[in-house]
């Protein structure tokens, strides 16, 4: 692992993200974030190896994402993130729009791919935007941006994509391992 700037330590502030951000942010561990983002990489690519492909198509209820949809939409999400960190540190202006999950979801075909490969793009997908975090300088991690009508400060993309993941796996864990167990009694 790099050198991190000091930066890296230090949670965004409120002002630093959209509000509807918060609810991931709080989900991250104080500490340098692209540990938390290295370790992370690791913790999820286990946890998924301890699942079945059979058990990866599961869907706890009617209209919910199956465990591989959610694999892949964290993944989508993960490089709609990254590329939003990335035009904010560059200093592009232009307002970016939001996106829509479900369409993304929608058209996919995730439960169609070894939840292996997905887990495996994942991490290819995370070590990527460790990568280009790892870039940032500090004049950087403070220039911002509007996406999806909202500002952000750069240094607050890696924080929203950690509690992002966090807050999917915690689902997974929930509503679909603990769910299938139970209904395979």
């Amino acid at each position: 692992m790099h050198e991190h700037l000091a930066s890296w330590s230090r949670r965004p502030e409120p002002a630093d993200y959209p509000a509807y951000f918060e609810r991931y942010i709080r989900l991250v561990p104080d500490g340098d974030i692209l540990e938390t983002l290295a370790r992370q990489m690791e913790e999820s690519a286990a946890s998924l190896a301890a699942i079945s492909d059979d058990r990866a198509r599961f869907r706890y209820a009617p209209g919910k994402w199956s465990v591989k949809e959610v694999v892949g939409h964290v993944i989508d999400s993960e490089r709609v993130f990254a590329y939003r960190g990335l035009r904010f540190a560059r200093s592009d202006r232009t307002p970016l729009p939001g996106f829509d999950e479900n369409a993304y979801v929608a058209v996919a075909g995730f439960d169609r791919r070894p939840l292996a490969d997905l887990a495996g793009e994942l991490r290819l997908v995370r070590a990527a935007s460790i990568a280009l975090f790892e870039g940032f300088d500090e004049a950087a991690l403070v220039r911002h941006g509007a996406a999806n009508d909202r500002e952000h400060v750069a240094r607050s993309v890696p924080w929203i994509i950690a509690g992002h993941e966090l807050h999917h796996m915690d689902v997974v864990r929930k509503r679909y391992l603990y769910t299938a167990a139970v209904a395979e009694r």
